[in-house]
């Protein structure tokens, strides 16, 4: 089971799983509220907010010289816990989380506004887990007390 999450997760690095779900999400669309107006200014706004995010995030994490490759969390130099992470364990992936919601806001489909849930249980799952257990094993007590004073989302 192990070897197959581990495949998996090189098959599917989290910005490929987040276009494989634009694109379902596109595919699958049905618009079952529109707000014209209201939905593509919400749409802009949260894009703005998680590309900033996302992009703050990297600038961080290459401030600090430290590794953004989700397969190899176990080359982590450094815990950053400022900035985003002072209050997401997972800005970059909550930032794509938000960038989904947003598209189907764009779209008003209720179906992708499901599918949000999903790809966050889909990228903890693959990914967050992982890393976790990985950034546990390298910074020991340091990513305890910071795991328990920041969530893993929100």
């Amino acid at each position: 089971m192990r070897n197959v999450l581990t495949r998996l997760r090189v098959w599917f690095p989290p910005p490929l799983i987040l276009l494989l779900f634009f694109v379902t999400d596109m595919l699958t669309a049905i618009p079952r509220f529109t707000f014209d107006i209201v939905n593509m200014g919400l749409s802009v706004l949260l894009t703005c907010v998680c590309i900033t995010m996302i992009l703050h995030t990297v600038w961080q994490m290459r401030m600090k010289r430290t590794t953004l490759n989700p397969l190899h969390a176990d080359r982590t130099t450094t815990l950053v816990t400022g900035g985003c992470y002072a209050w997401s364990r997972n800005p970059i992936y909550l930032g794509m989380s938000g960038l989904q919601l947003a598209l189907a806001l764009c779209f008003g489909s209720l179906v992708e506004i499901f599918a949000v849930p999903l790809f966050m249980f889909v990228v903890a799952r693959l990914h967050i887990d992982i890393e976790e257990k990985q950034l546990r094993k390298r910074f020991g007590v340091e990513w305890e007390c910071y795991m328990q004073r920041v969530r893993r989302w929100l």
